[in-house]
């Protein structure tokens, strides 16, 4: 059996064990939020406008829910991450349901789940930090691993070291990220030894 090398791994969701789902320019377009982080963005729109864009991005994340489909190879190192005992968990920006629909769908477990619904939200380190004083797991022993620059961002701010995973087609925005994968099998490589 492979040695683990971190004692817990953080991932996101949605674009890091799944295939990417949610459409970013349509939803964008949709909000009429063309630049910027959207979750800062909506609280800047009136009361009745905040109401209307979070139901387009819950309209948004319900759609792609139906279409979760695990990395190649996302499920199997999920798998052995708990059974050489590294703690494993979920900060995302996205809904709870969506996450339990991924552990029910997909028969997987997680340590802890931290969603948009427990704020403040990615680039904070706030939450990674959270799952890791939970765990009492120190930060320098965990890799957060995420697809897009708030992730590591997060990972970063809160110590641990961050793994930035690069879907195909989609601009680079890990600056900063220890390390770099394209696959769950360039991943493994740095979860053990």
């Amino acid at each position: 059996m492979s040695r683990a090398i971190y004692a817990a791994v953080v991932f996101d969701l949605d674009g890091t064990l799944t295939v990417p789902t949610l459409d970013f320019v349509r939803m964008r377009k949709e909000l009429d939020i063309p630049t910027g982080d959207i979750t800062r963005e909506i609280p800047k729109l009136p009361p009745d406008a905040q109401q209307r864009a979070w139901a387009i991005i819950e309209r948004h994340e319900e759609e792609a829910i139906t279409r979760q489909t695990p990395h190649p190879g996302a499920l199997e190192l999920l798998h052995e991450c708990h059974a050489a005992g590294m703690l494993s968990g979920v900060v995302t920006r996205n809904t709870r349901r969506s996450v339990n629909h991924f552990m029910t769908r997909f028969n997987v477990k997680f340590d802890g789940v931290i969603t948009r619904d427990e704020p403040p939200l990615k680039p904070h380190p706030e939450s990674v930090l959270r799952l890791l004083h939970k765990w009492h797991v120190p930060p320098a022993e965990t890799l957060v691993v995420g697809d897009y620059r708030h992730d590591i961002e997060a990972g970063r701010m809160a110590g641990a070291r961050t793994c930035f995973y690069q879907n195909p087609g989609v601009p680079f925005s890990g600056e900063g990220a220890d390390h770099v994968v394209r696959s769950m099998q360039d991943l493994r490589a740095i979860l053990f030894a």
